[in-house]
């Protein structure tokens, strides 16, 4: 009785086993391939040898891979005249497999369509019989998921190069079943690479450093450090071996390479590919399929920087292709012109810009005499934000040098001028028309010898910055004259304006040459990007384009510098206006006289000295100030920057109007040239007073105290 009871239940439990087994119709057998072969009206499918497959069609695939507990039948649908093909597509695992046999599952890898082969293949299918144009004798589809390899059969990953190798030993995929916990109830079909997004990068994981398993066709990884998990979509993911140390690796594609702790750049080809040049003398390339003598090696760029920081991750992530709209230009890393690094966050600093267009790259130049294989980086060509006519440029400083060149011939030429106030503005003019000569050679054609362009380039620099610290001397010298002193003083000594004048020099010219010889230094020994000018580097003015990320020596030693000198001459400016209001209330109180009068003519004097300041403080304040907005605005409008570029290249005119076009510079003009007459120079004596900034500036010395009192007796009337 027990006996048949156990026998009973055995052959239940063995029926509902094989009730729940899976059961998968595979057309061909393990060592075979199914190819689809369509001549005229006649249509076959075959089951061919594997190898003989590989070698006469000139393919390379995958079989399928059946877990361990799925049971396998082979062979096409039984008794079965009509075929039909159907595409099998990825759905959800139906454990209920019908054990009939109307119908089979199979790996295309061949098509011949009268004698022509399909490039849609492999790909899975499932052959099923038809009785009729309608009825199919069908089971349920059967799922199969995917597997991802990185390289095609015999081929390897190198994690050093980036490319898929060949390797020497013959290999098949059970490595995969090995080291990746794969479901024994499930069918897998195996594809190579991996698609990732265009703004994805493929970033290489080794199995030191992480676990990988599957769930479906879903892949994820765990950091075996820190415990992070990720989960990788179907056909976001590959898996290889490595081709050094055959341990597994993985690629997967990710927008944040932080996520992985990797770092990511770019690669201009395709994996497997690299640039060879269309002819020699020319780095014009297109991409064609790697060799093993052409590997894609960026250990130039990325060792220095691991020397210089620490923190560099190990782990690499690479992303292809690099869309430009307005073409491309290749940076030679041999050239001191092209001279550009990475940064620690993936950007690369080149002498154009800083940021993540660019991608590096093998160019292939053995066909060429001496040629060989060099790594270069291609970066995107920007356009510049404004065409810009140098031509007009030109001659709009040309002429602001004309005007210069006028200003400093007539203070020169007129004794009346050359007092304290009139030998600053001399120095101003003259370092005002150094700077603007340089600029107009650089502005009118390129300046082919490096040393000359780098004399002009410091000519720039030394005459703008001196010509601002001389203006900053003159504020100086209002804010003293009228905010200095306790008491009105409207007499002073020839004797104590040489003593300024020559304390005045000490500071403009030191203060001009220790900032020239300061930034020479860093020129000459760079210590760090942001501190090295490049001047007369590709340009004659400093080596980063302008208002760029990379632009920060044109900053710290042009921008900042007389930045500070602009706002201390405001501040100064505005000091002596409340100072300049006190003088004024206390002179009009002074009754009418002698003393009175002299008092009242000095405070017009100084007073008109510091109006004239004030103008050459919007003059050369307003250049200081729009280079300054432009960093911080958009460009556009155009015609807005264009008429703000046009304003500073004609500061020169600006400049010879201010000190040169006055009626007592003209009258003192025709005096000089002997045009004017006694009477008219007695005449203009009073209109000199009253008008002009340059000459009234003239300190009252004890010999012209004398003059005044002739002029009292003489009933000449002082203002």
């Amino acid at each position: 009785m027990w006996f048949l009871i156990f026998v009973h239940v055995l052959f239940s439990a063995s029926a509902d086993a094989s009730q729940n087994s899976l059961t998968f119709h595979k057309c061909c057998p393990e060592t075979q391939s199914l190819i689809r072969i369509s001549e005229d009206a006649e249509l076959r499918y075959d089951c061919l040898d594997s190898e003989a497959v590989e070698r006469k069609y000139n393919i390379s695939y995958s079989p399928l891979i059946i877990g361990k507990s799925v049971n396998v039948h082979h062979g096409f649908p039984e008794s079965c005249l009509n075929m039909q093909m159907s595409r099998l597509l990825t759905v959800e695992f139906d454990s209920h497999v019908s054990s009939d046999n109307s119908q089979c599952y199979e790996k295309l890898v061949v098509e011949v369509m009268n004698g022509t082969i399909k490039s849609n293949i492999p790909k899975i299918v499932s052959l099923a019989c038809r009785d009729n144009e309608t009825d199919l004798k069908t089971s349920k589809p059967v799922a199969i998921d995917q597997i991802r390899k990185c390289c095609p059969p015999k081929l390897r990953y190198d994690t050093v190069y980036h490319l898929c190798r060949k390797i020497d030993f013959e290999t098949n995929e059970e490595w995969l079943t090995n080291q990746v916990y794969l479901n024994d109830s499930h069918i897998y079909e195996v594809e190579t690479g991996i698609h990732c997004k265009t703004d994805e990068f493929g970033v290489e994981l080794s199995a030191t450093n992480y676990e990988f398993s599957m769930e479906g066709s879903t892949l994820h990884v765990r950091n075996k450090h820190d415990g992070t998990r990720h989960k990788v979509a179907q056909g976001e993911w590959c898996l290889e071996r490595d081709y050094r140390s055959r341990g597994l690796v993985s690629r997967v594609c990710t927008r944040d390479c932080s996520a992985y702790q990797a770092y990511c750049l770019r690669k201009c080809c395709p994996l497997g590919e690299h640039f060879k040049t269309f002819r020699c003398g020319s780095l014009a390339s297109r991409c064609v399929p790697n060799s093993d003598e052409v590997l894609f090696d960026v250990a130039p760029y990325v060792d220095p920087l691991k020397e210089k920081y620490q923190d560099i991750p190990e782990l690499l992530g690479i992303r292809t292709d690099l869309l430009c709209p307005h073409g491309k230009v290749v940076l030679n890393r041999t050239s001191e012109r092209d001279k550009h690094e990475l940064t620690p966050n993936g950007l690369l600093v080149t002498p154009v810009n800083t940021g993540s267009d660019y991608c590096f790259e093998a160019f292939d130049e053995r066909h060429c005499p001496g040629g060989g294989v060099i790594m270069d980086t291609v970066i995107c060509f920007v356009k510049p934000l404004t065409n810009k006519n140098f031509f007009i440029s030109f001659w709009m400083i040309s002429i602001s040098s004309v005007c210069l060149a006028l200003t400093l011939l007539v203070y020169c030429a007129l004794p009346e001028l050359r007092n304290l106030h009139g030998r600053t503005l001399i120095c101003h003019v003259t370092m005002m028309l150094l700077a603007f000569s340089c600029l107009a050679r650089v502005q009118y054609d390129h300046v082919p010898n490096s040393v000359f362009c780098t004399m002009l380039g410091y000519g720039i620099y030394f005459g703008f910055v001196a010509a601002f610290v001389w203006l900053n001397v003159m504020c100086l010298d209002i804010w003293w004259t009228f905010g200095s002193v306790r008491t009105i003083q409207p007499l002073r000594k020839a004797g104590t304006e040489r003593r300024r004048f020559l304390w005045y020099s000490l500071y403009a010219w030191s203060t001009s040459t220790l900032l020239t010889i300061t930034m020479f230094l860093f020129d000459r020994y760079p210590v760090a990007k942001f501190l090295d000018p490049n001047i007369g580097h590709d340009r004659c003015w400093f080596g980063a384009v302008q208002n760029t990320q990379s632009d920060w020596p044109h900053y710290i030693f042009f921008v900042i510098p007389l930045g500070l000198v602009s706002c201390t001459n405001f501040i100064l400016w505005v000091l002596t206006a409340r100072h300049c209001a006190r003088v004024k209330s206390e002179v009009h109180r002074l009754q009418a006289g002698s003393v009175g009068d002299r008092v009242k003519r000095r405070f017009r004097i100084d007073r008109a000295k510091y109006v004239l300041t004030g103008k050459l403080w919007v003059v050369m304040g307003a250049g200081w100030i729009s280079e300054l907005l432009s960093t911080l605005a958009n460009s556009e409008p155009q015609w807005l920057w264009t008429v703000i570029d046009l304003l500073n290249e004609l500061q020169g005119v600006f400049i010879f109007l201010i000190l040169v076009f006055k009626p007592k510079l003209y009258y003192l003009i025709r005096k000089r040239l002997g045009l004017e007459k006694p009477d008219a120079q007695k005449n203009g004596a009073s209109v000199s007073a009253r008008t002009s900034s340059t000459f009234l500036s003239r300190t009252i010395s004890t010999d012209e105290r004398t003059n005044l009192r002739i002029s009292h007796s003489n009933n000449v009337k002082l203002p």
